[in-house]
């Protein structure tokens, strides 16, 4: 398992020292290194198991920018299935409070689907189960099955979308599940310092503390802290740069 994440997205106001400093909080980082002529770096960290943790604080604004962060792992997954953009529903998505703290109870996971099966199928599909906010592919297309996350505007309807398991798609019964995850969506560049603390994603099961769950980073990490840090960090950005 690799030990390293890609930061991209990163202002050209933030340097390497202070990337060190952030992701310091989540796990001890050997090193920090940033691709040539790019607005990207490369974080290892001495311990695989920090790279869970780094991947939440993709969204956190740093600078005019907003972080965003992904395993070595996730990007070795082909580009048709990793980074295609989801299918978003534009007036459902307006009506929604545009915080992340309940997606993943919002969203179903949605498993065994031919690949013939597109995203705006989906959608179509489960809008009998109520207002479908998202759909994300993934998988490889060139296999017989592909999997997805639907993510709906409300829990309800995605509990009567777990009951669509076993339905019948394309020739296949679909294997739909509680999802662990929520879909990974860009973050406007404009998004405040509170809602963007407020996106940092919150897993189900994880200790509450200063407003943020933070499950993957165990006992001995308080929220408030790295939360402080964060703010510090970018007061000190906006004082010498300004916005």
């Amino acid at each position: 398992m690799s030990a390293r994440v890609r930061v991209s997205n990163v202002s050209g106001h933030v340097s390497e020292e202070i990337l060190h400093t952030l992701f310091s909080f989540v796990g001890a980082v050997r090193g920090v290194k940033r691709e040539d002529a790019s607005d990207a770096y490369s974080v290892e960290f001495a311990d695989a198991t920090s790279v869970r943790a780094a991947e939440e604080l993709s969204g956190t604004e740093l600078g005019d920018r907003a972080l965003c962060v992904i395993s070595e792992e996730r990007l070795a997954v082909p580009v048709s299935s990793m980074h295609a953009q989801p299918l978003a529903n534009p007036s459902v998505v307006a009506s929604m409070d545009g915080l992340r703290s309940n997606e993943i109870s919002r969203t179903i996971y949605v498993g065994n689907i031919s690949s013939h099966v597109t995203d705006r199928d989906l959608m179509q599909f489960f809008a009998e189960c109520g207002r479908v906010a998202y759909v994300k592919m993934a998988g490889d297309g060139i296999q017989p099955t592909r999997f997805a996350f639907v993510e709906f505007a409300d829990t309800e309807s995605a509990q009567r979308g777990l009951l669509m398991n076993g339905h019948v798609v394309a020739d296949r019964p679909l294997k739909v599940n509680h999802s662990k995850n929520s879909i990974n969506k860009p973050v406007p560049v404009s998004v405040g310092r509170a809602q963007t603390m407020a996106s940092v994603l919150p897993l189900a099961g994880g200790v509450h503390v200063g407003g943020v769950a933070w499950p993957v980073l165990g006992a001995t990490v308080q929220s408030k802290d790295l939360d402080r840090k964060i703010a510090e960090i970018q007061k000190e950005l906006e004082s010498k740069y300004g916005r």
